[in-house]
C-alpha cells in the first residue's frame, strides 16, 4: 500500500492506483494519514470532514466512508473477517499502515540523510538524496484537510521542511558547483518568493559574489534589510551580515557556512 499526500491524495494498493473517492472521503483518509497508527476520534473527523456546519447524521456518514475505504484497502478480504488496515477501536478509528508507505514520511527521511550527508562533505550524494527528496512533492502538503487545524499545522510544518531540503539543496550544489553564474540567475526567484527567508539571500549573495557580480550581490543584501525593517523591525541576522562584510571588503568565501 503507498500514501501520496505531498499534493492531491493518491493511493495505490498493490502497486496500482485506485480511486479514494468523494471529496469527503478522501478528507476522512487523509485526517487517519496525519496519525497513522493512532487513533482518530470521531469528533476529530467531524471537525476535519465538516469544518462548519456537520451535518445531523455524521455517524452515519462516517461509517459509509469507513466502509468504503476499507473495501478500497482490503479488496481481498473475506467477509465477516476483522478489519486490518482501517479499524474501529474503543477510543477512535486507527489506520494501521506503516509511516514508510506515506510519502511524506519518506520525503523527511530524505531531507535528514541529505542534511547528514551535507554536514559530511559529501556534497554530490547530498545533491541526489536531496532532490530525490523534493521531486515526492507535487502541491500542498495533506490539501484534503486544509482547513482543519491539525491538517493546516501539518502541512505548515512540511512547507517549511521543503524549504529547508531546498536551502540544503542550494548549499550542496553552491559547495560543489564551479560555474555559479547559473545558479545566480536561478536562486533570485526563491528570493523574491521568499523575502525574509534570510538563507535564500544567503545563498543569492553568495553565487552573485562567486560569479564576479559583487555589486549585485551587494544589492541583494540591502534589498532584504528593507524587507526586514519593515515587516518585521529587525536587522539581517549574524550570518547575513557576516557575508555582507566578506563580500564589502572583497575577501574569499569559505567553502562552508
Amino acid at each position: 500500500m503507498n500514501f501520496r499526500v505531498l499534493g492531491p491524495l493518491v493511493v495505490q494498493v498493490g502497486g496500482i492506483p485506485v480511486n479514494p473517492g468523494s471529496a469527503r472521503q478522501r478528507a476522512v483518509l487523509s485526517t487517519l494519514l496525519l496519525t497513522p497508527g493512532q487513533p482518530v476520534t470521531v469528533e476529530q473527523l467531524t471537525e476535519a470532514v465538516w469544518p462548519r456546519n456537520p451535518p445531523s447524521d455524521v455517524m452515519a456518514n462516517l461509517h459509509s466512508y469507513v466502509s468504503n475505504l476499507r473495501r478500497l484497502l482490503e479488496p481481498n478480504r473475506p467477509p465477516r473477517n476483522r478489519d486490518t488496515v482501517l479499524r474501529r477501536e474503543p477510543n477512535g478509528y486507527v489506520l494501521a499502515v506503516d509511516a514508510d508507505c506515506i510519502d511524506s514520511a519518506h520525503f523527511e527521511r530524505l531531507l535528514h540523510e541529505g542534511r547528514r550527508l551535507l554536514q559530511a562533505g559529501m556534497h554530490r550524494q547530498a545533491s541526489l538524496t536531496l532532490e530525490n527528496g523534493l521531486a515526492l512533492w507535487r502541491g500542498c502538503a495533506y490539501p484534503e484537510v486544509s482547513d482543519y487545524a491539525l491538517g493546516a499545522q501539518t502541512a505548515s510544518r512540511f512547507e517549511e521542511l521543503r524549504l529547508l531540503a531546498l536551502e540544503s539543496l542550494w548549499d550542496a550544489t553552491l559547495a560543489e558547483e564551479c560555474d555559479f553564474s547559473a545558479l545566480a540567475a536561478e536562486l533570485p526567484a526563491l528570493a523574491v518568493r521568499f523575502p525574509t527567508r534570510e538563507r535564500f539571500s544567503w545563498l543569492l549573495m553568495k553565487a552573485l559574489y562567486r560569479s564576479g557580480r559583487r555589486a549585485e550581490a551587494i544589492d541583494a543584501y540591502h534589498r532584504t534589510r528593507r524587507t526586514l525593517a519593515e515587516e518585521y523591525g529587525v536587522d539581517p541576522g549574524f550570518e547575513l551580515q557576516e557575508l555582507f562584510g566578506t563580500i564589502l571588503r572583497g575577501d574569499p568565501i569559505a567553502e562552508c557556512a
